[in-house]
């Protein structure tokens, strides 16, 4: 079956769907008796097109459910092609998405950035439809799709304030967002570097063996655990740097550094020489 380009579907139980998309943003795809939930839409209309069209391959249900794990605009800005569907978030991600200054900085960043000005998609981040859950909740929401339990989970503020967790109990999966990921440096800039290590360690003390992150590869309990011992250690080190005073840049070469044994061959690692200063700045507030 012909799938969109450089992406994967990787079917993990009966009618649980990963769609992994080569260094770009994953999906996940919930296949019910009479309808699909979906989890992120993407980054603009044309992928979220793309996601939907995936969807039909698999099967000729109706999307029912669109489930954003955060507000950001990799994983959301293709909601305005689910209007038919009821799109879920956490209350906080309704706000940030509602937010005119954070939607503003998003569209100059995205216009500026070298990693995507130039991008084929990129015009589409100008017009797109910022369209945020039209249903939300606080702290925990069960669905039941077709014989799927589907519990949607908020932990705590770790990459934004308002990552949800899609837990599938009978299969063991996780679907984790960018907040767990397998031996990748998530992008730290919307963090809560004072809640994320405890959010983390509780993801971790669910016990859950499986999971689809919300970028690169399917990881299972270990990676979770090194996930989670990165966020840990990081923190940690940045703090004890503010406490002696080091400057934003002395800190991040000094963090790096005792990161480099566990983590330097992690996907993005070099990005946290501008990534820790703004851990810093959140910090030393």
């Amino acid at each position: 079956m012909n799938f969109t380009e450089n992406t994967e579907i990787i079917e993990l139980g009966n009618g649980i769907y990963a769609r992994i998309h080569k260094d770009l943003t994953n999906s996940g795809i919930i296949v019910g008796d009479d309808s699909v939930l979906v989890i992120d839409s993407l980054r603009v209309p044309s992928f979220a097109k793309d996601l939907k069209s995936d969807v039909k391959k698999i099967t000729d249900k109706p999307i029912k459910y669109v489930v954003d794990t955060h507000s950001h605009w990799d994983h959301s800005w293709g909601n305005q092609e689910f209007l038919d569907s009821t799109i879920i978030g956490h209350d906080n991600c309704y706000d940030e998405m509602t937010d005119p200054d954070i939607i503003e900085n998003w569209r100059n960043t995205l216009d500026t950035s070298p990693l995507w000005k130039d991008a084929d998609w990129s015009a589409e981040t100008k017009i797109v439809t910022v369209t945020p859950p039209n249903l939300t909740f606080s702290n925990n929401m069960t669905l039941h799709v077709g014989d799927h339990e589907v519990v949607l989970m908020y932990l705590g503020k770790a990459h934004t304030s308002g990552d949800i967790y899609i837990h599938l109990p009978k299969e063991d999966i996780l679907f984790t967002g960018d907040v767990i990921q397998k031996q990748r440096i998530p992008y730290l800039g919307d963090g809560h570097p004072k809640d994320w290590p405890e959010t983390d360690s509780k993801i971790v003390d669910l016990g859950i063996d499986n999971f689809v992150p919300g970028h690169g590869d399917l990881g299972q309990h270990i990676d979770m655990v090194d996930a989670k011992n990165l966020i840990h250690e990081l923190i940690s080190a940045t703090n004890t740097e503010v406490q002696n005073g080091r400057n934003p840049e002395e800190t991040a070469s000094l963090v790096m550094d005792s990161l480099k044994g566990n983590y330097g061959n992690w996907w993005g690692f070099e990005t946290l020489s501008f990534q820790i200063p703004m851990v810093y700045e959140k910090l030393s507030k």
